[in-house]
C-alpha cells in the first residue's frame, strides 16, 4: 500500500513515545493536528499500523532530518516544518536522537542499513565469518555487496560460504550482534533462548548470496564461486542460477532484453508466459515484435493448461540466455532510482 503524506506523518507518530510525539506537534496549527488525529484513528481501524512499515517511515524521517531538505506536504517536508516550528535546530537534533534510539532498540539492523559500507566493513572486519555472515544477511543485498567488496579476500570467501548455510540463530543473539555493531558504529562516528530454525529457507538464502555476488566485479565473484564450488558443486550451480531469475526480467534493460528474447522460440515463450505475473508478462510483450506477440497468442490459444513442470522448464529456458549474458557481463539492468 502506498501511503499518502499525512498518513506517513501519522504513522511516524506511532513509532514515538508520547512525550516525543507531543514535542513534535507542539505549536502546530489545530487543523493539521486534527487531520493527523483522524489519520491515526483510520490507520488503527484499518489495521494499517504495521510495525515494519512504521519503522521504514521513521527511518526516512531520520534520513531527511540529516539532509534538512524541504518540499511539499509529505512526511519529509511535513516533519521538517514541524521541527522548524517547535524549538529550533537544537530540539530537532534531540528529537532525532530519541527516534533513532527507539528504532535501534526495536531493530538495530535498520540503523546499520543506513550506514556507509566503508564504516560497516571497518567495524565488522575483526568479527568471525559467522557473525559477519549474519550481519550481511540482515541488511539489503546492495549494501551487503558493497561491504563484502571491502573485506579481505580470504575473509570474504569464508563469509560467503557461511551465508550459503542455513543457520539457527535466536532473536536474542541476532539482536545482540546488531546492537554490538551499532555501538561500534556510534563510537566510530563520535570520536538465547528459543532458536529460530530457518527450515526450507535454502533457496531464499542462496538467492541473497547470489544477489550479493552479482554486484561484485567478475574477477572477485569468480574467485568466490570457485571457493564455493570446491566445497559444494551443487550449491555453486544453484547460486549461479539464482543470479538471474524469471522474476528479474522486469529489471532488465529493454534493448538488452529484446536481443535475448529473439533467441527464444515462440512455443517456449508462450508456455513460459502461461500464468505469468503481470509485470513479467508486460515486460516481455513490450519487447517483442507484434508478429511474435500474435504467434504467442496463437500458441496460448492452442496450449490448454500445461503442467506446472513444463511451465517451469520453459521459464528456465527463457532465463538461460539471460544468465549467460550476465556471466559475460553483457546483461544490463535498469538503474534503480
Amino acid at each position: 500500500m502506498t501511503l499518502k503524506g499525512i498518513q506517513k506523518a501519522a504513522m511516524l507518530l506511532t513509532t514515538l513515545d508520547s512525550v516525543t510525539a507531543t514535542e513534535l506537534l507542539k505549536g502546530q496549527p489545530p487543523d493539521i493536528i486534527q487531520r493527523i488525529a483522524m489519520e491515526l484513528s483510520q490507520l488503527d481501524a484499518k489495521g494499517l499500523t504495521a510495525p515494519d512499515q512504521a519503522m521504514v517511515v521513521g527511518r526516512d524521517f531520520c534520513n531527511e532530518l540529516q539532509k534538512r531538505g524541504s518540499g511539499a506536504l509529505h512526511v519529509k517536508s511535513f516533519v521538517g516544518n514541524l521541527l522548524q516550528g517547535s524549538a529550533g535546530k537544537e530540539k530537532a537534533f534531540e528529537l532525532q536522537a530519541r527516534l533513532e534510539k527507539t528504532m535501534r532498540e526495536k531493530d538495530p539492523f535498520i540503523v546499520i542499513a543506513d550506514t556507509p559500507p566503508v564504516q560497516i566493513a571497518a567495524v565488522i572486519s575483526g568479527e568471525s565469518p559467522q557473525v559477519i555472515a549474519m550481519v550481511l544477511s540482515s541488511v539489503p543485498a546492495k549494501l551487503a555487496t558493497e561491504v563484502l567488496s571491502r573485506l579481505e579476500e580470504q575473509t570474504g570467501t569464508q563469509v560467503v560460504w557461511r551465508m550459503t548455510l542455513p543457520q539457527e540463530v535466536s532473536p536474542k543473539t541476532l539482536r545482540r550482534i546488531g546492537e554490538t555493531v551499532c555501538k561500534k558504529l556510534m563510537e566510530m562516528n563520535s570520536d538465547q533462548k528459543t532458536p529460530v530454525v530457518r527450515e526450507n529457507m535454502s533457496r531464499e538464502t542462496l538467492r541473497k548470496v547470489a544477489i550479493v555476488l552479482s554486484g561484485l566485479q567478475k574477477e572477485r565473484r569468480d574467485v568466490l564461486l570457485q571457493q564455493i564450488q570446491s566445497r559444494s558443486a551443487e550449491t555453486a550451480d544453484t547460486i549461479k542460477a539464482l543470479m538471474v531469475t524469471w522474476d528479474d526480467i522486469p529489471k532488465i534493460d529493454n534493448k538488452c532484453l529484446q536481443g535475448l528474447l529473439r533467441k527464444i522460440e515462440e512455443s517456449v515463450l508462450a508456455k513460459a508466459l502461461y500464468g505469468a505475473e503481470p509485470a513479467v508478462a508486460q515486460k516481455i510483450r513490450s519487447n517483442i515484435s507484434e508478429r511474435m506477440a500474435q504467434m504467442i497468442d496463437d500458441e496460448l490459444a492452442l496450449l490448454g493448461e500445461p503442467r506446472k513442470k513444463d511451465v517451469f522448464m520453459a521459464r528456465e529456458e527463457v532465463t538461460k540466455p539471460l544468465r549467460e549474458a550476465n556471466e559475460a557481463e553483457e546483461l544490463l539492468f535498469i538503474e534503480e532510482e
